[in-house]
């Protein structure tokens, strides 16, 4: 199993209180609803992290898993290609498995941190990204691969055995500049260079400020005689963004 956490909290929200005062209608010499408007931005933010699965807000976070992942993509590629086919000389060093592969959750992926384990011994080790492993920023989830024509090394098969630790969300800054990732290994094994644009989209923030202005203005469980919903539209807008994942990374 994999588990995903974050272990640090955003240092800003995707939608700002300036933003949303102007959006609600409030004069912005008006503190004093500041504080009720922060909570709702962080509370509409972490909603829509919830429906769409993404990280809105930039921080890091921290994924396990019990084990690193081995043959367990699917019961036809045990059977087409169990660990001996693997061994045959002629795919020692070319073949590149995607049952060593692990997904990386909570897009987009900014950066992977860290990644260690616990080796044979029931010692922590460390790998290092370009040399150990190689990552996937463009996808949606991120992925993370050994080496081409290698395995990820021998674990302790025990409770958060393997960790890694990532950055991800976008950046608040709606003029923010790409990110780029540039690979100093020779020869790189992958793409020289990755790069990805970690600005907010407007659909989103145009949903968390909907959902912001619709909560300060229904502070009850029930409006106009009926049960206060979430807007319909909010949700429209969240789909276009939504990412789900069948299949997830095990370990």
């Amino acid at each position: 199993m994999s588990y995903t956490k974050q272990i640090a909290l955003p240092t800003a929200e995707p939608v700002s209180l300036a933003e949303a005062k102007n959006f609600c209608k409030v004069d912005t010499a008006n503190t004093s609803d500041d504080a009720l408007i922060t909570g709702l931005i962080q509370a509409a933010r972490e909603y829509a992290e919830k429906w769409t699965g993404r990280a809105l807000a930039q921080r890091q976070f921290v994924m396990v898993l019990d084990s690193h992942p081995y043959y367990t993509d699917s019961i036809q590629s045990q059977l087409a290609y169990p660990p001996s086919y693997y061994s045959l000389p002629r795919y020692s060093t070319t073949l590149w498995n995607y049952s060593q592969m692990i997904k990386i959750p909570k897009p987009p992926l900014k950066s992977v941190d860290s990644m260690r384990y616990i080796d044979a011994s029931g010692n922590a080790q460390t790998l290092h990204q370009d040399t150990d492993f190689v990552v996937d920023r463009i996808t949606e989830y991120g992925r993370v691969f050994p080496l081409p024509g290698q395995f990820w090394p021998p674990d302790l098969y025990v409770a958060n055995s393997v960790e890694i630790t990532f950055t991800a969300g976008y950046d608040p800054n709606p003029a923010a500049a790409a990110d780029t990732h540039t690979v100093s290994a020779n020869p790189p094994n992958q793409q020289p260079d990755s790069v990805v644009v970690l600005a907010v989209p407007q659909v989103i923030k145009t949903a968390i400020l909907i959902l912001v202005s619709h909560w300060y203005a229904n502070r009850e469980p029930v409006t106009a005689g009926q049960a206060g919903q979430i807007p319909f539209h909010v949700e429209q807008l969240l789909n276009a963004y939504s990412v789900i994942d069948f299949a997830p990374s095990r370990g």
